[in-house]
């Protein structure tokens, strides 16, 4: 155990102290306000507060987690041991920086609170980070943060402790859409069969005849390659759902066509399921509900997992829509247009609710890297993107972090506009569970 002296023991430093302390580096420790129990105490101990107080570790604290309003910060960048840091010292301290004020921004989203221009689809643009910014958004910094903690405890107090983590990797499956051309209404059919007459996608056409006829498999069908996959390489995926009626960024098969029901069914019983709530879910609080009701029906199962479609996340209000419909563990948190770390750590935490400064109990899974982002924003051959995917994995593997991944099952199979991913595909899962 470590004692930690501090002037006000506030609900934005017990989060922290947990998450850094607890969770990543498995110690315990208590707060002491009392100056007379912090110089009496015989063991491991560290002094955060704006003064040093003697011989202690101390670290200079900045004000932000004694504050509880929400305002622009100056984050002062810095660099230590090769990471990029923020909420640098100006007083001689053990640390050049602020671990936990630092971690605190990050995970928070504090920056998300803010005021900031939106993208096409209302969502925060990840150019406009500070880890963008400073090009850190493909390191866990936070993590490292964790580690210059331990490293610098450990050298004052080599008696104390620390558990190590273990790598995992997860993969996910987001099913936006199960089939490309069945387990459509009529409607949906013929309007599709129009749209490619008119700009004469003849390929389109050729394709839907042959599936319709029962000469080709249905190129979005690629529940049987995953199912081998994830026993070729002993992986548990976890699959999001979508359960909502057809808009137009919602294009799911109808939720309650036997087809999809038999899927959803099957794959419950094998695999851990979640919601994928719509695209209009996240200022809808209802229509989470209903969908999540929907999956309940059809899978025989209690939904506690979930991930936005289209990562469409509104701080706080997205969450606590969340809880209320009593989901315990998101997997949005995480960047559509750049592989990397949105909150900048590579490790499960908790919910901050920032506006009402309160630890919830909604753990975030956050996810890496998502086949689609490598696909449609950057563009990349499956080659280049298995490449870029190594690299992420190498960056979590140092830490000790979770690696969470997202696919896709109209992007996997053979017959996928992403030609040649399958192979790809397979050597980046086995690289990445070792």
């Amino acid at each position: 155990m470590i004692l930690i002296y501090t002037i006000k023991v506030t609900p934005r430093l017990q989060y922290i102290a947990d998450l850094l302390l607890r969770e990543l580096l498995e110690i315990d420790f208590e707060f002491t306000t009392s100056t007379d129990r912090f110089y009496q105490f015989q063991g491991p101990k560290l002094n955060y507060s704006k003064d040093r107080l003697g011989s202690e570790l101390f670290i200079s604290a900045h004000p932000l987690l004694f504050e509880n309003e929400i305002k622009p910060q100056r984050t002062e960048y810095g660099e230590y041991n090769g990471i990029v840091t923020l909420f640098t010292s100006k007083k001689e301290a053990d640390l050049p920086y602020d671990p936990f004020a630092a971690a605190f921004f990050l995970v928070s989203r504090y920056e998300e609170y803010l005021q900031f221009k939106e993208d096409n689809y209302g969502r925060f643009r990840v150019e406009k980070g500070v880890a963008y910014y400073k090009a850190f958004h493909q390191k866990p910094v936070v993590n490292h943060y964790a580690i210059h903690l331990k490293e610098l405890i450990n050298a004052k107090f080599p008696q104390l402790i620390f558990s190590s983590k273990e790598y995992q990797f997860i993969l996910t499956y987001d099913i936006d859409q199960a089939f490309k051309y069945i387990e459509l209404p009529w409607y949906r059919s013929i309007g599709g069969m129009i749209k490619a007459y008119i700009r004469r996608d003849w390929k389109y056409l050729k394709e839907r005849k042959k599936v319709l006829s029962g000469e080709q498999k249905d190129p979005y069908d690629t529940f049987e390659d995953q199912h081998r996959i994830s026993l070729k390489h002993r992986i548990y995926p976890i699959y999001f759902f979508l359960m909502s009626n057809y808009g137009s960024k919602d294009k799911n098969n109808p939720w309650n066509s036997s087809r999809m029901q038999a899927i959803i069914k099957t794959l419950a019983d094998k695999f851990l399921i979640g919601i994928h709530p719509s695209y209009k879910s996240f200022k809808k609080p209802n229509k989470v509900e209903t969908e999540i009701a929907r999956l309940n029906s059809v899978s025989g199962k209690q939904i506690v997992r979930s991930r936005q479609h289209f990562l469409q996340l509104e701080f706080p209000y997205t969450y606590r829509n969340l809880i209320e419909q009593g989901i315990q563990e998101d997997y949005t948190m995480g960047n559509p247009k750049v592989i990397g770390f949105r909150a900048s750590i590579a490790s499960p935490f908790f919910f901050y609710d920032l506006k009402r400064d309160d630890t919830t109990a909604l753990r975030i899974f956050p996810f890496a890297a998502m086949d689609s982002t490598l696909y449609y924003y950057l563009k990349v051959t499956a080659e280049s993107g298995l490449e870029e995917l190594k690299l992420i994995t190498d960056e979590i593997k140092k830490v000790n972090g979770t690696f969470i991944y997202i696919a896709h099952n109209d992007l996997i199979g053979k017959n996928s506009v992403w030609k040649g991913w399958q192979n790809c595909f397979e050597e980046f899962i086995e690289y990445a569970k070792e």
